[in-house]
């Protein structure tokens, strides 16, 4: 399992700290243990996660491996490093050990805006993977895939990319999350205009007349 930078969203509270969370391929959420570990005041991130498998295996229940995993978390630059992280309900018990106001203030932060947060950035990982498996199904049913001789993906990325002043290439690991909605945007209105008829040179043309991205409103996670 690994995750990529693209797929991990970090969430800043100037009075609690940061977390950083991601959304795996069922829809379930994710949590880096050692960032909830540091806003929870807990110091020792191993002994409270050793603490939580301890409890459940005194019950008969095995967490690790399944509510707390070892992913291999891949940054910009293709380095990969293992971390281990927690899902939503073992996030929970970790708030609970803390009687604080600390843990009840995080607690409430969490509900009321990391969660919707990240079910918002799943949603838009999930269209986004919808619309690009109905673009390349669009190209190749046109016949624009076999007239480009097999580059008619690639070569409608490269302007795509371009009319958003993005990096002509197409490896997506490199794009934040948002960048990657603005993306499936263009891309779906790119499928509209092939399944029209539209030429290439007539998307060319209308995309190199579209904004770029205002890079000053793009949150790098």
């Amino acid at each position: 399992m690994i995750i990529q930078n693209n797929s991990i969203v970090t969430f800043v509270n100037d009075n609690l700290g940061s977390i950083r969370g991601f959304v795996d391929d069922k829809g379930d959420f994710w949590f880096f243990a050692g960032k909830v570990c540091d806003c929870l005041k807990l110091k020792n991130s191993s002994k409270a996660l050793g603490d939580l498998k301890e409890k459940h295996l005194r019950f008969g229940e095995k967490i690790d491996g399944v509510t707390i995993r070892y992913p291999m978390i891949e940054d910009r630059l293709g380095r990969k490093q293992k971390t281990a992280v927690i899902n939503e309900p073992l996030l929970y018990e970790l708030i609970f050990q803390s009687r604080t106001e600390k843990a009840f203030k995080f607690q409430q932060w969490v509900f009321k805006e990391v969660l919707p947060e990240l079910r918002k950035h799943g949603q838009y990982r999930t269209e986004s993977k919808l619309i690009r498996r109905s673009f390349t199904d669009t190209i190749k049913d046109s016949g624009e895939q076999e007239r480009m001789k097999g580059h008619a993906y690639s070569n409608y990325s490269v302007l795509i990319n371009k009319s958003l002043g993005l990096p002509n290439k197409n490896n997506r690991n490199s794009f934040t999350s948002e960048e990657l909605v603005q993306i499936a945007k263009r891309e779906d209105l790119v499928r509209c205009m092939v399944a029209e008829g539209k030429s290439y040179s007539d998307i060319k043309l209308f995309l190199e007349t579209l904004p770029a991205i205002n890079k000053q409103k793009l949150v790098n996670t």
